[in-house]
């Protein structure tokens, strides 16, 4: 892991999808916060179970998440490139990652420590409700993206129907 040395710049951030639509003082608030940092392939960026205290976006590169069953790691999800949302779980009450992150390429992610958003959040009710609800999307899509991927047939309809 190295960190890069330059500044990460609001209107970067302001680009991301993330953080697009985000206020101004907020993105300056975050960016002033964040730090760029590389890694390798193979290099596991977050840990199931372990406490949550960071969030990070990428900005290059190809992730695995990984989901622990037992001695085994299973896949449930490969995303790529620019934008991607890591570490929701840091926004959860229980604070604990609830996946593993792996690098699959050399990737590229701005770091943002949790206890940024939380003073953020205390400081205006709006900003946490615009905010909780790109990470309700990022969830959404990430847990649609992991049935896809272990269901060898994506179930069209509710539970239980057609099921015969």
């Amino acid at each position: 892991m190295q960190d890069e040395d330059q500044e990460v710049d609001p209107l970067r951030l302001a680009g991301l999808p993330f953080f697009r639509g985000m206020p101004q003082w907020a993105l300056v608030r975050i960016a002033q916060a964040a730090t760029v940092l590389f890694f390798p392939v193979g290099h596991v960026l977050l840990r199931q179970y372990d406490r949550a205290t960071t969030v990070f976006v990428m900005l290059s590169g190809v992730v695995q998440i990984l989901i622990r069953v037992g001695s085994d790691d299973l896949l449930v999800g490969t995303l790529r490139g620019e934008g991607q949302l890591l570490g929701w779980s840091t926004f959860r009450p229980t604070d604990r990652y609830t996946a593993s992150v792996r690098c699959e390429e050399p990737t590229v992610v701005v770091r943002v420590s949790a206890t940024v958003f939380d003073e953020l959040f205390d400081q205006d009710p709006e900003f946490s409700y615009a905010t909780l609800s790109r990470v309700a999307v990022s969830v959404a899509e990430r847990y649609e993206l992991a049935r896809e991927l272990l269901c060898a047939r994506p179930r069209r309809g509710p539970v239980g129907e057609n099921s015969r």
